[in-house]
């Protein structure tokens, strides 16, 4: 069995999902995704606004933080 990944616009998605469904269920397995896929260039915007949205007062200074795994 050979496997493809498809990025579908919604806007025709449940008109491909229609398609799909009249193929022989024995020679299909339809798997949908868990998490909506975003390219590279999106996840990275996101990471980076992320970050840049982190307090600087915010967290547990490292030192802190070595010494307390160091101490376990």
């Amino acid at each position: 069995m050979q496997t493809i990944e498809l990025n579908i616009d919604d806007s025709i998605f449940d008109r491909f999902m229609g398609l799909l469904e009249i193929l022989p269920k024995d020679k299909i397995k339809i798997e949908k995704s868990k998490y909506p896929a975003i390219s590279f260039e999106e996840a990275q915007t996101k990471v980076k606004k992320a970050i840049n949205n982190i307090s600087p007062t915010s967290g547990t200074p490292l030192n802190e933080v070595i010494s307390d795994i160091i101490n376990r």
